[in-house]
């Protein structure tokens, strides 16, 4: 187990005693270096009482001075290594601590990322079979005799069938945010281009019923592997036809800034907006803005949120903007490839 504080190493934990000491014998060597260095004849001779006549005095008198100053440089010398090392020790021995208890918090972090990939596994396989039977059943029983059941019967039925797809869609979505983990980042370089051609070839039949126009501007190619790329853009795609306006046709842009070495890719559409108060959770797992009920809200909240961690995982960040009734605009930032930015340098020499 790894302690939660430093101990004392030694009498002094802060080195405030060997500080002290120290300078006041490096004062102390400061003012005999002065008085040795300005040491003359005649200041020989204000130690000497006056009419003595020994002239050996002077010389014993400036050697004793002398010794002295040796004596006081050696033993503050010493003291000065004494504290070094001291604090050499100290602070080693702090690193020590520190890095152990990095490792474990590491390792209990690794167990715990584990464990909640076994639970999500789990649940999106021994749930979703339970769930389809629900479905299922609750369908052949609203089919089964339709005139023997009422209106309010239907209804019911018709509850439970939303309940359990719902049921479902969750599952899936915490499955698919915690598998973002388990993608192992391998530094490939892919075109932003053609993983927004997957992207749309996925959601063809939604796009086609929602009647939405999706206008896309060339787009680079960035670090990013191209499974992770293709799930970003079909994530903001669908999130930007699901909350499409009633009042008007739904209208998608996908555009694309350079900033430096980055790509700023923007998802722009005209749906139903956001309240500016509640950008800042837009990111957060099962964080549904609209509120209310299945119809005004009719995502899980999970599709943004899968976007900021395969964002994060490949280096880059996320964003928002939106105006409430206006149209949203979301947005990733990620590294250009290589060859965009040897092509980029290249033109800032020329």
């Amino acid at each position: 187990m790894v302690p939660r504080h430093i101990p004392i190493i030694g009498r002094f934990d802060d080195g405030g005693g060997f500080g002290r000491l120290s300078a006041v014998v490096g004062i102390l060597l400061v003012a005999l270096f002065w008085l040795g260095l300005g040491m003359d004849s005649g200041l020989d001779r204000q130690f000497i009482p006056t009419g003595a006549s020994h002239p050996m005095q002077n010389g014993r008198i400036g050697n004793m001075l002398l010794a002295a100053i040796v004596v006081l440089g050696v033993g503050g010398l010493t003291l000065l290594l004494i504290q070094a090392v001291y604090w050499q020790r100290r602070t080693a021995e702090r690193l020590r601590l520190r890095e152990a208890e990095l490792i474990e918090q590491r390792n209990r972090l690794r167990r715990y990322v584990a464990d909640l990939e076994r639970i999500a596994d789990v649940a999106a396989h021994d749930l979703q079979e339970p769930l389809r039977r629900m479905v299922a059943y609750s369908q052949l029983l609203a089919s089964h005799d339709k005139a023997g059941c009422d209106a309010e019967v239907r209804d019911y039925v018709g509850h439970v069938i939303d309940g359990a797809r719902r049921m479902r869609a969750l599952v899936g979505g915490l499955r698919e945010f915690v598998a973002v983990d388990s993608i192992p980042r391998t530094g490939e370089v892919s075109s932003a281009w053609v993983a927004m051609t997957i992207a749309r070839q996925r959601l063809a039949e939604v796009l086609a019923e929602a009647g939405a126009t999706l206008v896309v501007d060339p787009l680079p190619e960035v670090e990013a592997d191209q499974a992770s790329l293709i799930e970003i853009f079909v994530q903001l795609l669908d999130n930007a036809v699901r909350y499409r306006s009633p009042d008007r046709r739904p209208v998608i842009h996908v555009s694309v800034v350079r900033e430096g070495d980055m790509a700023r890719i923007k998802v722009c559409d005209n749906g139903q907006g956001i309240d500016p108060a509640r950008m800042v959770r837009m990111f957060e797992i099962f964080y549904r803005p609209h509120g209310g009920g299945d119809r005004a809200a009719p995502g899980i909240g999970t599709g943004l949120a899968v976007v900021r961690r395969l964002v994060e995982r490949l280096g880059g960040s996320v964003w928002a903007d939106s105006e409430n009734g206006a149209g949203s605009s979301f947005g990733f930032s990620l590294r250009l490839g290589a060859a965009l930015l040897r092509q980029g340098e290249n033109n800032r020499a020329a």
